[in-house]
């Protein structure tokens, strides 16, 4: 999460990361993930469980803003840090559950939020953080179990049946292959989610990936819980 201010202060952040250095300044960062994986506000039909696995007609009208619940905010506390390059990923799979996803660089949304990718079929890199690969820190992955956009469910509705030892494979794009192993499965109530020790900058090398669990409360128009799927390298 080392990266601009909330709202956006410094452009430089959105530049792409090549192999110079440059000085980033921080002011207050705050992500708050509590809603990653859910439905958008402007779907009404059926919701599956989450561990289930032509041209707009003009004028478009506006959509509903999608109500925001109660979820904590995560200061990252920091004055200034160095950006180093970084490899993106650009696609993951979990072969022992059929799941394989191409992979986006995100940041943060105007909201505060993470960003997710709109598709259900595609995840989003927190380019903020480390990437898979990097020597140490946690490389956060997070993909919607289900969009409006995608008519459907996506590949990671079905993280919540990853088990411990688990392969995932990134691919990155200079074509290098990192493999991680499943270390730990959780399905956690979204207000109880500790969301500080997921965006973690320092420390061993991890991957975690995250998408919503349980039931689809229709009033809040968002599920109940988090899936978090956490990953440590194979032979790191």
């Amino acid at each position: 999460m080392t990266r601009i201010d909330q709202r956006g202060s410094d452009a430089r952040a959105d530049q792409p990361r090549t192999g110079r250095r440059a000085r980033l300044a921080m002011v207050g960062l705050a992500v708050v993930v509590g809603l990653v994986g859910c439905a958008p506000a402007d779907d009404d039909g059926p919701r599956p469980e989450a561990s289930a696995p032509a041209a707009a007609p003009s004028p478009t009208p506006t959509p509903a803003p999608r109500p925001v619940p109660d979820v904590p905010v995560t200061d990252a506390g920091i004055d200034e840090v160095e950006a180093v390059a970084a490899v993106p990923p650009v696609d993951l799979s979990i072969p022992s559950l059929d799941v394989s996803l191409p992979i986006d660089e995100v940041g943060v949304a105007e909201d505060g939020q993470m960003e997710i990718p709109p598709l259900a079929e595609r995840g989003g890199w927190y380019r903020y953080g480390a990437a898979p690969g990097d020597p140490e820190g946690t490389a956060v992955i997070a993909a919607h179990v289900d969009s409006v956009a995608s008519a459907g469910v996506g590949p990671f509705a079905r993280l919540g049946e990853a088990q411990v030892g688990d392969e995932v494979q990134v691919v990155r794009a200079d074509g290098a292959v990192v493999t991680y192993a499943v270390t730990g499965v959780e399905r956690i109530a979204k207000p109880a989610v500790e969301w500080p020790d997921v965006f973690v900058r320092g420390g061993p090398a991890r991957l975690v990936l995250v998408t919503c669990g349980g039931t689809f409360q229709r009033q809040a128009r968002s599920y109940s819980d988090n899936v978090i799927v956490t990953a440590e390298p194979v032979g790191g």
